[in-house]
């Protein structure tokens, strides 16, 4: 099956999560078995050995701390926009939840073929995937209107791809959503300006910054993204537009001394100790209408 640019992202954080060990993304990449190919996209840049490693702290600390948040709010609807190839359903896959991911349709598509392989016995007929183009209002709009209960909406690295005007779009249907239905809207990486600098710098050192760069501007191509069209790049923009659209906005740490993260045993003391400090004082977001 085809797969989009965009998709590859989603491979590449399924493949770290994997070789972190995290047991329910092993399932995923053991029936999807993406190659490990994907992980050398980057390895012309400087100190290619030590990327892994950073983007392996990204994707375990947004992917825990998301599902921790879940947890915390248990609502009976998991809504995850933009979930590439997630395995979070395992974690929520029981009779307390429906567990809904949305996504363009190679990805949908994708996951649907292999849905029984992939939870196995645990396929309740209520855990399943649709096919979306969140930045078409009336797919969007599509997908609104057939919930009907409280949900937790999570949309983990969506904002990093929309222009600003999709994502006022977004925001003007999720506030509908929510207003019907109750529940919360989570962004875990409502940082995006901070969130990977800092790591690259604790775990990269001298020239991080140069480094970062080349990796985004690499993204940036893969995925045809124009940087300059999108808009709230900060955690002060992102909380600006929403309080103006008659949001409430609740900021929590991203990092708490319950998450046990894999990834951080990889690195020394001293670095780990700079990580968890920044993240520690990085913000997600916990979003609800007034």
């Amino acid at each position: 099956m085809k797969k989009s640019r965009v998709s590859n992202t989603a491979q590449v954080n399924l493949l770290m999560l994997a070789d972190l060990g995290i047991e329910e993304a092993v399932a995923f990449q053991s029936v999807l078995g993406f190659p490990r190919t994907l992980l050398n996209v980057l390895s012309h840049i400087p100190m290619a050995d030590l990327l892994p490693e950073c983007i392996a702290l990204i994707s375990e600390v947004l992917y825990e701390r998301t599902n921790q948040l879940i947890a915390e709010q248990d609502n009976p609807l998991i809504l995850d926009l933009a979930c590439g190839y997630s395995p979070r359903v395992l974690r929520f896959c029981d009779p307390d939840h429906v567990y809904i991911g949305v996504d363009l349709p190679d990805v949908a598509e994708h996951l649907r073929h292999h849905i029984h392989h992939l939870v196995g016995s645990k396929a309740y007929m209520h855990n399943h995937y649709y096919s979306a183009d969140l930045t078409k209002y009336d797919e969007l709009e599509e997908l609104i209107s057939s919930m009907n209960s409280p949900e937790t909406i999570i949309t983990q690295a969506l904002l990093t791809y929309l222009t600003l005007e999709q994502k006022e779009l977004l925001m003007d249907q999720l506030k509908e959503l929510l207003a019907k239905s109750g529940g919360c809207w989570i962004i875990p990486d409502a940082e995006p300006d901070r969130l990977l600098p800092e790591v690259f710098e604790a775990v990269l050192g001298r020239n991080a910054l140069a480094i970062y760069n080349q990796v985004i501007g690499m993204l940036d191509a893969i995925i045809q993204r124009d940087r300059s069209a999108n808009g709230w790049q900060s955690l002060d923009e992102i909380v600006s537009a929403l309080e103006t659209n008659g949001f409430k906005v609740t900021k929590v740490p991203l990092y708490t001394d319950t998450l046990q993260l894999r990834s951080l045993d990889r690195l020394s003391e001293d670095c780990r100790a700079r990580i968890i400090e920044n993240w520690k004082y990085t913000s997600s977001l916990i979003v609800e209408v007034r």
